[in-house]
């Protein structure tokens, strides 16, 4: 276990880093497991947020299915405290020290359609923005009463805070009532709002400038797919033309300068960050050269660009070594651990942090770079001991046709048994998803039951380059499919695991790949088990295509590796049109209020088993959307999948000896 408070001493040039070690507590006696549903609550902090001086946080805690948003000093005495219940806080950000957003969510459903004699009704997860002002002690939801601005009075996205002329405003994305995507300016202080673009099309985005105005535009023409950048909101003074047949372009703000875009590209398998002088013609300046970016990282003050993370490790780089001195230094204190950067305060003074893997299920940490300390906030997972978090470590294959592959493996805690019963979980995708040492809840309590557990990350996953990621496109439900089943293969050889008793499970992209598994795939595996996850590729395609334009048509194609949702290949890679081909039970788990992949999916597949007499159970989840952001249906929901696979999967109790 971290100690609960960790000195830091940093000598720049060679860090001296040291910590005070604290004691564990006992393990549990091997028959006291913790409750699977310690295993499926909600974190219970989320979002840690630091303000730009690094005087207050935010955050959200979370207790059963109840919020709260808490703002307090760092020092530790509290300044607002906002009951939010059900509410689904998706972002916090800071505008000054005296403004709080908070992006949220609920889930909105839409006329009835009728589809295999069931009722079902559309649903769409509906984003809107609440400000705190810690002056006032106020709370309003933004565009409450001016809803005509922005379909369903909602918002696509909250850009950021700002201070114009002594006035703080956020800036916020929402679509008119034609869908052409508009950035709003709010004024923080009351209901004054203002349209900036008033966009005629959606092939036309645009870029906020460091003042609070559109420093450029983009417009697509679609056929045949190329990508142009213009200066300001209007005219045509090019800057940049790129081919982007599959919307593979895209603005990302403004650069290290006030003058600057930023051009994220994935082009003949490379991706790259270009920073362009917002003048025509301009000559990139290349950023991260070799590098694929997960997150940029900007000044919580100017919102310029600082550095960023690297998609592979998670890496922080910094363009002043001043700043990459004092994250390389906290980062080490955390030796072994899994670190994710969560916030930071202006030149990173304090940082909030977020650790898990080896003994941790995850804690929280604000370590103040400048006193050289690091104050344990709280942990994710109370119920969950460090001698109930089962180790890890990265397995590493090949594929069928030699392309090197790997997956993470996690083992039951204190076990020394081989040919373990093994659990296959397919992350979501199919493209740009993976992933990495640390702590997943789900596997972790499939290992705290005496699985060993398999996480794959198939051709297309993020992590290892955008040519591994391409070589998924087209390889839906045919090379990705041999990606997993081959780790299995290999595993085995190890004596790790026992081929023979093996299971599969998935949601999303991962929930396809469990049914695809006992369906289009045969004789590997003893269950499976899906949650939201898709059934008939050809109907879900052409959800994805109807009423879209020509780059997304073809983003599709090249994904599924066919011309049209029609096309009969997608017939034979369709667990639901392969239903009678299953030869092993299924478990179906949807939320009803799923957005992502409809409720349908599932009970379609439902039919089709149930008209072939295939063995399954079907578990819907009121209220829960693709997410699973309630936690009384996460845990109904983990519970239900255990249950499901112990049942066909069954595990010997583990002996004191075996611990």
């Amino acid at each position: 276990m971290k100690p609960l408070f960790l000195a830091i001493a940093i000598l720049w040039g060679a860090a001296n880093l040291a910590a005070a070690a604290e004691s564990s507590p006992p393990p549990p006696a091997p028959h006291q497991l913790p409750a699977l549903s310690a295993y499926g609550k909600l974190p219970a902090i989320d979002l840690v947020r630091l303000s730009p001086s690094g005087e207050k946080i935010a955050f959200v805690a979370v207790a059963g299915d109840s919020r709260r948003l808490f703002v307090r000093k760092v020092s530790g005495d509290a300044v607002i405290t906002v009951p939010v219940g059900t509410t689904k806080v998706r972002d916090l950000l800071w505008a000054g020290e005296n403004y709080v957003l908070a992006l949220i969510s609920t889930t909105g459903k839409f006329g009835d359609k009728r589809i295999d004699s069931s009722t079902q009704i559309t649903r769409a997860e509906i984003y809107n923005a609440i400000v705190i002002n810690l002056t006032t002690g106020s709370v309003r939801q933004l565009l409450n009463n001016n809803s005509k601005m922005v379909l369903f009075g909602a918002i696509y996205s909250l850009y950021r805070g700002q201070k114009i002329d002594g006035r703080w405003y956020a800036f916020l994305h929402g679509y008119s009532d034609a869908l052409k995507l508009n950035i709003i300016r709010a004024d923080l202080e009351n209901d004054d709002y203002t349209n900036l673009t008033q966009s005629v099309s959606d092939d036309i985005h645009y870029a906020l400038g460091a003042d609070g105005n559109v420093s450029a535009h983009t417009r697509y023409d679609q056929d045949p797919g190329v990508w142009n950048l213009f200066v300001g909101k209007t005219g045509n003074q090019l800057i940049a033309k790129r081919e982007s047949p599959t919307y593979t372009t895209r603005m990302d703000g403004i650069g290290r300068a006030e003058n600057t875009i930023l051009i994220q590209d994935t082009k003949l398998g490379r991706d790259t960050l270009d920073e362009y002088v917002l003048k025509a013609d301009a000559i990139p300046t290349s950023l991260f050269e070799g590098r694929t970016v997960e997150t940029l990282l900007r000044d919580p003050v100017n919102d310029l660009l600082i550095g960023a993370t690297t998609d592979s490790d998670q890496t922080g780089i910094f363009f002043d070594p001043k700043l990459q001195r004092r994250y390389d230094a906290a980062k080490k204190a955390f030796v072994g651990y899994h670190v994710i950067l969560e916030s930071y305060s202006e030149n990173l003074s304090k940082i909030a942090i977020e650790t898990d893997g080896v003994d941790d299920a995850g804690t929280h940490w604000l370590v103040d770079m400048i006193t050289g300390k690091a104050d344990e906030l709280t942990v994710d997972y109370p119920g969950i001991t460090s001698a109930d978090v089962g180790p890890t470590r990265m397995f590493s294959y090949r594929a069928d046709d030699g392309l090197d592959l790997e997956g993470l493996l996690t083992l039951p805690p204190r076990t020394h048994r081989p040919n373990l019963p093994l659990v296959v979980i397919v992350n979501d995708g199919p493209i740009g998803e993976c992933v990495r040492p640390g702590f997943y809840y789900h596997a972790q309590a499939f290992a705290s039951r005496g699985y060993a557990v398999f996480q794959p990350n198939y051709r297309g996953s993020c992590g290892y380059g955008a040519a591994f990621r391409e070589r998924g496109m087209g390889e839906w439900g045919r090379k990705i499919l041999t990606d997993i089943s081959g780790g299995v293969e290999a595993l085995a050889k190890t004596g790790l695991v026992d081929r023979d008793r093996v299971c599969i499970v998935g949601s999303g992209y991962g929930g396809y790949a469990a049914l695809a598994g006992v369906t289009v795939q045969k004789g590997l595996y003893k269950c499976a088990v899906s949650r939201g996850g898709i059934s008939d590729v050809g109907i879900w395609m052409a959800r994805k295509v109807q009423g879209r334009d020509a780059g997304a048509n073809r983003y599709y194609q090249q994904l599924l590796g066919v011309k049209f949702a029609g096309d009969k290949a997608l017939e034979r890679i369709s667990p639901a049109r392969q239903a009678a081909n299953a030869d092993a039970p299924i478990m179906l788990i949807h939320g009803k209020d799923d957005s992502q992949v409809p409720y349908a999916q599932s009970l379609n597949m439902s039919l089709a088993l149930k008209a072939a007499h295939k063995p399954f159970e079907f578990v819907s989840l009121e209220d829960e959307d693709h997410w699973m952001s309630r936690e009384a249906t996460r845990v109904q929901a983990l519970e239900a999948y255990l249950a499901f696979v112990q049942k066909y999967n069954p595990v010997e109790l583990l002996s004191a000896a075996d611990r």
